[in-house]
């Protein structure tokens, strides 16, 4: 299975002496092999198979092409890098597992977004089962809502909103996008009594390939 992976929008940094922009525009194509599977998990091989950026994007930071990455995978959905974690920029808020009960319309869950390594952070993602697409039956319609914090901590807020596929008959993602937008305020590093803020805006879209 092979995938394109697009990342666009920016990071601002707005500072007393002036304001810095960082425009982001990256596509990444991977390509997933299963390399073993049982009842309970599956371990599955994802290679980079080529990364383009603008200019302005400095190479050192982009993700390696050829380089691969092993993720362990249960039958909810929960992933762990196991063997690298090359292809995960921009896929942490992407990770939905599935609950252990039935769904039905309308449902919805909480989860809580994780670094690859496993380690919790702040944010939060709200899924709704939405339904199936019109065209095929068997395409599961997700609706997802990420926040700064848990959806019901009032010091956290709304901060991006997104559509996940997935396909049941095949048991994988079909697709995804969100569109994320935060700002943070911190003091300088070299003068707490001084402050600056980063803005960022990102519209991350993964689609399957034929």
């Amino acid at each position: 299975m092979r995938y394109v992976i697009s990342i666009k929008g920016g990071v601002d940094i707005e500072m007393p002496m002036g304001k810095i922009n960082n425009p982001i525009n990256m596509e990444m194509r991977i390509s997933q092999q299963i390399v073993s599977c049982d009842a309970d998990q599956a371990m599955i091989k994802v290679i980079i198979d080529h990364v383009s950026a603008d200019k302005n994007v400095p190479a050192e930071s982009l993700p390696k092409t050829g380089v691969a990455s092993t993720m362990q995978m249960d039958s909810l959905g929960t992933v762990r890098w196991v063997g690298g974690n090359a292809a995960w920029q921009g896929a942490e808020h992407s990770m939905m597992r599935f609950p252990e009960q039935a769904l039905e319309v309308g449902d919805s869950w909480v989860q809580r977004v994780e670094e690859s390594s496993g380690a919790a952070t702040a944010f939060h993602t709200r899924y709704c089962f939405a339904g199936c697409a019109e065209e095929n039956a068997s395409l599961m319609i997700f609706s997802t809502e990420l926040f700064s914090a848990h959806p019901d901590d009032p010091a956290g807020g709304l901060i991006g909103k997104g559509i996940f596929s997935y396909d049941e008959s095949e048991k994988w993602i079909h697709g995804c996008s969100n569109h994320i937008e935060y700002r943070y305020r911190m003091p300088m590093p070299d003068n707490s009594g001084a402050f600056f803020t980063t803005s960022t805006v990102l519209q991350i879209e993964m689609e399957r390939l034929a």
